[in-house]
């Protein structure tokens, strides 16, 4: 292994760069390994794919090595040219140190996480054959990845008589490019030379090589191939995409068509089931359904929504939560009552109408029904004389709630069922939720306070709740 520095050749000359600008190193000791690479790959590397050598030099202080973990250093070792080798090409990359403080710990540590989860490299496999090749020379650890396009080499030290040496297993690092075109004989002696005493053989025969290579031919072949049609080259290319392009358009266009032709069909298929029901003239389900049920009052109907008054009987609330409260007299049932009115009397009150079911109290809600929008309830709405022995149901017309009576009503409107879709409001105006404090608190305030003859009788006849209270208690 020679130590003679190899600086210039006629294969690593100014001329042959531009011949060979695809075969290329970085931060080589000398160019003895581009020169070798340039005379091997001459007749076998595309001249679409790139062969790249880089050495890069990994040096640390032993504090910076002491203070992070074996893990950690693995990624300190490994440079960002490995993490991330240029997918386009082939890549012969070596790593080496000159202290010995990193050098040494830097091969432990690549051999030990190497391959595992831990490591930049953990994609590579060990080439152990060239690792005990290499022994009798030089502490070298080989890697190379699934495809044999990268290979890594982590070199104790490296000096040049390493370097040269490192040049003799070029078939081992690039085995695609070698196993349709083996070595010839004065290729094999080329390599063999690199590990001698003396440089005068590899000199010798690394510019034979240059020799049966007339450079200057070789560029102008290379480079004016092709030149005389490059205008014609270029404008079929052009020609190409324009094809393409109108191809896409017009697999665009008719594509637009169909969906245009399929969705004018069904518009008429539509348009045709419309104008049937259009056409009918018999009363519609839904106006059937308001002419039949006397406790629904249609106030206006314009485009897509009905705007109509509920009048009805507060006959759906829960039981046990009544009897919850109205049994404990510091409950929010007897908060804000009528100055003239007791609790106790309050209570008999309540029990005839929700325990009893001796009364019956009027409530009324109103609402706009929207096709398009849902089922919206009327809040502080303006009722007409008609509604005045009702008292407004306090969760619609002081607050707007009508819980889930909302989400049912779009259902049955999905389902183009108009009369259910009313139906949910209907049952919302009767519905009072004795959990909700905040309205119900309301509600008996005005129930107790009010002079409206909201509470009906088993025969029909209509009562205030002073004069309802009155009856309870015998007077």
């Amino acid at each position: 292994m020679f130590n003679k520095a190899i600086t210039a050749t006629t294969l690593t000359s100014e001329v042959a760069d531009r011949l060979f600008s695809n075969i290329s190193d970085s931060n080589t000791p000398d160019k003895s390994f581009l020169a070798t690479l340039r005379a091997l790959l001459r007749n076998r590397l595309p001249q679409y794919e790139t062969v790249q050598i880089t050495c890069e030099c990994r040096e640390f202080s032993e504090n910076t090595i002491s203070a992070v973990s074996a893990s950690e250093r693995v990624n300190l070792y490994i440079p960002d040219a490995v993490r991330n080798p240029n997918p386009q090409g082939f890549n012969i990359h070596i790593v080496y140190a000159q202290q010995t403080a990193t050098n040494a710990d830097m091969l432990e540590i690549i051999k030990a996480g190497a391959g595992t989860e831990y490591s930049f490299i953990k994609n590579y496999v060990q080439l152990e054959r060239l690792h005990m090749f290499f022994a009798r020379k030089a502490k070298a650890l080989f890697y190379t990845d699934a495809d044999a396009r990268n290979t890594i080499i982590f070199i104790e030290k490296m000096e040049l008589k390493h370097f040269h040496a490192l040049q003799m297993m070029i078939v081992k690092y690039l085995p695609s490019l070698f196993a349709d075109a083996p070595l010839t004989e004065t290729e094999t002696a080329l390599l063999k030379s690199t590990g001698n005493k003396s440089a005068s053989e590899y000199e010798s025969l690394i510019e034979s090589f240059a020799k049966d290579l007339d450079i200057r031919a070789e560029i102008i072949r290379s480079k004016l191939t092709g030149f005389e049609t490059v205008h014609e080259r270029d404008r079929r290319v052009e020609v190409q995409r324009n094809i393409e392009s109108c191809q896409d358009e017009y697999e665009r266009l008719l594509s637009l068509l169909r969906d245009a032709g399929n969705k004018m069909q069904d518009l008429k298929y539509t348009l045709a089931g419309l104008d049937s029901v259009i056409g009918q003239e018999d009363d519609s389900e839904l106006m059937e359904y308001f002419i039949c049920n006397k406790r629904l009052t249609l106030i206006r109907a314009e485009g897509t929504s009905i705007e109509f008054i509920v009048h009805g009987y507060a006959d759906i609330y829960d039981e046990d939560a009544f009897d919850k409260y109205a049994s404990n007299q510091s409950s929010f049932l007897y908060e804000n009552l009528s100055a003239s009115k007791s609790k106790e009397q309050m209570e008999k009150l309540y029990r005839a109408i929700f325990s009893d079911r001796k009364y019956k109290l009027r409530l009324c809600a109103a609402y706009n029904a929207d096709i398009r929008n849902g089922l919206t309830p009327l809040r502080d709405y303006s009722f007409p004389s008609e509604s005045s022995t009702y008292l407004p149901n306090p969760h619609i017309q002081r607050h707007g709630c009508i819980g889930g009576y909302r989400e049912r009503f779009a259902e049955h409107m999905q389902r183009r069922d108009y009369v259910g879709a009313i139906d949910q409001a209907v049952v919302s105006a009767r519905n009072l939720n004795f959990h909700d404090s905040t309205v119900i608190s309301k509600f008996v305030t005005k129930l107790s306070t009010t002079g409206t003859k909201c509470i009906e009788k088993s025969d029909g006849t209509l009562l205030s709740p002073h004069e309802a209270i009155r009856e309870l208690e015998g007077a």
